[in-house]
């Protein structure tokens, strides 16, 4: 469960930089992640993803939490590091609803 959740979290950040910066990204770093609790199986999840700075180079930090079903905290993502790759083309920006 563990790597997917993780894989999860760099995916959602993933789009939240592609929708600010316009560019698809790839994980270069991360200050530091812990797991809170194992989710139930079949447990709905949610997550929240938050670019807290931009640095030199085209990365982009954000910290990412996935809770479950009761507003619990189950995964934390601190300093996720993104690098900026190649610009997307139009025809899939992306546009997160909120």
């Amino acid at each position: 469960a563990l790597p997917m959740l993780i894989e999860a979290g760099f995916q959602n950040a993933g789009l939240v930089a592609m929708e600010s910066e316009g560019l698809s990204s790839l994980p270069v770093g991360i200050e530091w992640s812990t797991m809170l609790r194992v989710p139930d199986e079949g447990e709905s999840l949610r997550m929240r993803s938050l670019c807290t700075a931009k640095e030199d180079g085209g990365i982009t930090v954000h910290d990412v939490v996935i809770f479950g079903e009761e507003d619990d905290p189950v995964l934390a993502l601190r300093g996720l590091r993104l690098k900026g790759m190649a610009p997307v083309p139009e025809d899939l920006a992306v546009s997160i609803q909120r």
